[in-house]
């Protein structure tokens, strides 16, 4: 029987650990958690009410919300798309409701459906469900498979190894990948605040706006925008959340936009 261990207990890791015990039943599966929950990001997503996906269907038009990645994402959004996600959650008895802005909720506006929905199914496949199990390293053998070091000082071994550990957060699982010969992408945010004192915008607290062109220098970039209010060191600044990053692939660093001026009559 073939060894899988996931290591990493979040959607990713559950739903990679699903799909690998439905492809094959010749295989155990286990899923390995560092903490002491599953899911934890999911619990949190949305509010606590869980964004599934977003409505957007076609493939290669999903891949254009990826600033990094949009080649890369074309063929996996093509094999499973939004769409297919969508039914995945509905055949399994999850009711899914599209909100006027596209994404895709629980209609029980609550995450604890969808985690007891990736629970149920990982266990009903047959994945054996591990917490306070982390991977501290992974050593390729001689006649393949990997040798496991495990944070309680005990080993393990894997016919096949899937690190599902997630972002910049998390480098555990990087390390491991760029020790077994991957070569690791340095992260940079698809998500950031700029901070501005401009008064005109204090009054302007929770307004968002679908387009939206930022300048800063001779850089230009358009995306959504959202207008928070926030305390700072006793002061009242307004955060932009801009959702392309061109700007951090630049690596500036900035106070604030050059071309950020008040609406004109």
């Amino acid at each position: 029987m073939t060894e899988i261990v996931i290591v990493g207990g979040g959607a990713a890791g559950f739903f990679a650990a699903i799909a690998a015990a439905r492809a094959d039943g010749n295989c155990q599966v286990s899923l390995f958690e560092r903490s002491s929950q599953f899911l934890s990001k999911v619990r949190i997503s949305g509010g606590g009410r869980c964004n599934v996906t977003h409505a957007l269907f076609d493939p290669r038009m999903f891949t254009t919300r990826y600033p990094r990645g949009e080649r890369e994402l074309n063929s996996p959004f093509h094999r499973f798309s939004a769409d297919d996600t969508v039914g995945w959650f509905e055949a399994r008895g999850v009711r899914l409701k599209r909100e006027e802005d596209g994404r895709v909720f629980p209609v029980t506006d609550s995450s604890a459906t969808v985690i007891d929905c990736l629970v149920q199914e990982a266990k009903a496949s047959g994945v054996r469900l591990f917490i306070r199990k982390g991977v501290e390293s992974a050593r390729l053998r001689t006649h393949g498979g990997f040798d496991l070091k495990l944070d309680d000082g005990e080993s393990t071994a894997c016919d096949r190894l899937l690190l599902a550990t997630g972002g910049c957060r998390s480098v555990g699982g990087a390390e491991i990948a760029r020790s077994l010969g991957h070569t690791i992408e340095p992260p940079v945010p698809s998500l950031f605040s700029l901070h501005v004192s401009a008064s005109w915008l204090r009054p302007l607290p929770g307004i968002s706006v679908s387009d939206v062109q930022l300048s800063v220098g001779k850089l230009r970039e358009r995306g959504p925008l959202h207008h928070a209010q926030r305390n700072q060191r006793a002061r009242r600044v307004t955060t932009l959340r801009v959702g392309r990053p061109s700007l951090a692939r630049e690596g500036l660093s900035f106070l604030a936009p050059r071309e950020l001026d008040p609406p004109r009559e």
